[in-house]
């Protein structure tokens, strides 16, 4: 059995420790007594406190100096031979110094090593050592690859309609250039009544299948299109319904994100 006095205890003093780290420091935490027992919860506030402690001391660095200053050859001196065994040691250097290196997509050896030493490396990152912590880089967040961040923007959009949820579609809209499929500019009150008219018709949608088929760019607009079917129970009545074909989503990029500006899919084109 557990010391009821005890736990009581550290409760309080973990009370006490979170409302010091909220005043020193502006931290704010979300936990509740039921997610950890009291003495987990204690050790983690401490970790929390060394952290804000030595983030206030640090100064800052260059991810190579924070990595020990490892060798590092320009990458035109370095034989293409050589080239993957050269990025190997510099990546387990790099990691056995709490710093990893995430590539979301494939990029040649010779780019992912320039990406380190002409990049990387001299960014500036807090100079906090604590045990467990590691930095994260993603080369995606350098060099976004437009086609890829489109396509998925427009899939989740597709995934959020055959889910019914329509909040979700009206996040991944653009207000500002939504058109039907004809190109006849609307607003967002429209676009939100043709999904909402849609999603209504089918009692249940049964099952959906996207792939993406093409993704062409020009600056800020996109277009991908997918291969799709959908089937589903019509309201009302329980007709089945099934269709299928090439769906088409037009989107604008606003920052990191693309937002949808027309559609035109199997079995619902979208604001008429």
């Amino acid at each position: 059995m557990p010391d009821v006095r005890q736990d009581r205890i550290q409760r309080a003093l973990n009370e006490q420790k979170r409302k010091e780290l909220e005043e020193k420091y502006g931290a704010r935490f979300s936990f509740n007594d039921a997610d950890a027992p009291p003495e987990i919860i204690g050790e983690w506030l401490q970790t929390v406190e060394e952290f804000e402690r030595r983030f206030q001391a640090a100064g800052k660095t260059t991810v190579r100096a924070y990595a020990g200053n490892p060798p590092a050859p320009p990458p035109s001196s370095i034989p293409a031979g050589r080239m993957l065994s050269e990025l190997r040691r510099l990546l387990d250097h790099l990691s056995a110094h709490a710093i990893a290196v995430h590539f979301d997509r494939t990029v040649p050896a010779s780019e992912a090593y320039r990406f380190i030493v002409e990049e990387l490396f001299t960014m500036e990152i807090d100079d906090v050592h604590l045990e467990g912590m590691t930095h994260n880089f993603v080369y995606g967040d350098f060099h976004p690859d437009d086609g890829a961040c489109a396509s998925m923007f427009a899939g989740r959009f597709l995934h959020s309609l055959f889910c019914r949820d329509v909040e979700s579609c009206m996040q991944r809209i653009d207000g500002a250039e939504l058109s039907t499929p004809s190109g006849r500019r609307i607003a967002r009150e429209e676009f939100r009544q043709a999904i909402e008219r849609f999603v209504s018709s089918v009692a249940v949608f049964t099952g959906s299948d996207v792939t993406e088929r093409e993704c062409t760019v020009e600056r800020r607009h996109a277009t991908v299109k997918f291969a799709l079917s959908w089937s589903g129970l019509e309201a009302g009545t329980l007709r089945p319904l099934h269709a299928s074909g090439i769906a088409t989503v037009d989107l604008r990029r606003d920052g990191l994100a693309w937002n949808v500006t027309r559609i035109d899919c199997p079995g619902w084109s979208g604001p008429g």
